[in-house]
């Protein structure tokens, strides 16, 4: 009797210590098809939307549109984590289980990497040749949405522990730069005149 609860206890110190690289598995397999997605739409968009532009700005058109992808994550990363286990136990210990510390942890990481990309985007924008910059002012588009976002102290960073309002609080962050890069991404497709390659 005493074995049997023995194999008993270790199986399911088995089947916990699996859910952790099973959602490993789960979680990049989630991320390869976003990558897969952005991939698939910027080879779309390759095909004629972008040939007014000059290479640096089709580039640059390319990165927003993959921005958006990379900004999905976040929010992803925290609709997981509102749904996690509900377990008052699970939730306050880290057994490597998929409990909210591990969730918690996966929202981490996809907002530094979005905080990441979003400083790439706009070190894109400054590192372009004065003639694209300007033909971007000329435009009406900047990264200045971008940049006031980066400004805020709490940007693409988790200030608690509670899914819900974390989730509340970075919609209400990456919403409008989603918005301000579909329209950056838009007015460069619209811009067909006066651009030469």
């Amino acid at each position: 009797m005493l074995s049997l609860l023995i194999y008993i206890v270790i199986g399911v110190m088995f089947t916990v210590s699996l859910r952790r690289p099973a959602r490993a598995l789960v979680e990049a397999g989630r991320q390869h098809a976003n990558l897969r997605r952005a991939l698939r739409a910027a080879e779309e968009a390759s095909d004629s939307p972008y040939s007014h532009l000059t290479p640096n700005l089709a580039r640059l058109a390319e990165e927003t549109r993959v921005l958006r992808s990379v900004l999905e994550e976040p929010l992803q990363a925290a609709r997981a984590w509102c749904s996690a286990d509900n377990s008052p136990i699970l939730s306050k210990m880290d057994f490597g289980d998929g409990s909210d510390l591990d969730r918690c942890d996966d929202f981490d990481v996809a907002l530094v990497n979005a905080r990441q990309a979003v400083w790439e985007w706009i070190s894109a924008i400054a590192a372009l040749p004065e003639g694209d910059r300007v033909r971007l002012a000329e435009l009406g588009l900047s990264d200045g949405e971008a940049r006031r976002l980066l400004s805020r102290s709490d940007a693409f960073r988790r200030t608690s522990r509670k899914p819900k309002q974390e989730l509340a609080r970075v919609e209400a962050q990456v919403r409008p730069l989603m918005a301000a890069l579909d329209y950056f991404e838009s007015g460069l497709v619209r811009s067909r005149t006066a651009i030469y390659r």
